[in-house]
């Protein structure tokens, strides 16, 4: 009796799950990894990108993305974060080099077992993106002049 219940409240959020995000055009693939992966997922927005789908949503107060493929495999999960939240080598380096600027984005993925940093510094001349190497360093990535 268990196991029909569960199975039925599967569907039926499945259901709900495609009808509110069919219109959009996303896969049935991506739609079940998701439902599968952030049961309690709650306002839920879908967008399409280029190569893949991109879920934004709360789940336990706390605001998230999924970047899923077409076929329905999960690619990163994302959240915003504060720096007290970064690894505490990653903090030191920061002070260290970076005691200039002010952080504009500090955004930490997911990825299969790893976990990667993008972070946006800024003062009166430039904006700088910044990727996480390991939880050591950090690595250039974009310069832009304001």
């Amino acid at each position: 009796m268990k196991k029909k219940i569960i199975t039925l409240l599967a569907f039926v959020m499945l259901a709900v799950t495609t009808t509110f995000a069919g219109g959009n055009g996303i896969s049935k693939n991506a739609l079940v990894t998701f439902s599968g992966t952030f049961a309690k997922a709650t306002d839920v927005k879908w967008e399409k990108e280029a190569t893949y789908y991109k879920a934004s949503f709360k789940m336990n107060g706390q605001s998230l993305n999924a970047l899923l493929s077409e076929e329905g495999d999960m690619i990163a999960v994302s959240r915003n974060i504060l720096s007290t939240e970064l690894p505490i080598r990653l903090q030191a380096s920061l002070n260290k080099n970076f005691s200039a600027y002010w952080i504009a984005d500090l955004t930490e993925y997911a990825v299969g077992n790893g976990t990667v940093y993008y972070i946006t510094l800024e003062n009166a001349d430039q904006k700088m993106l910044f990727e996480s190497v390991g939880t050591y360093d950090w690595a250039l990535v974009k310069t832009i002049t304001k």
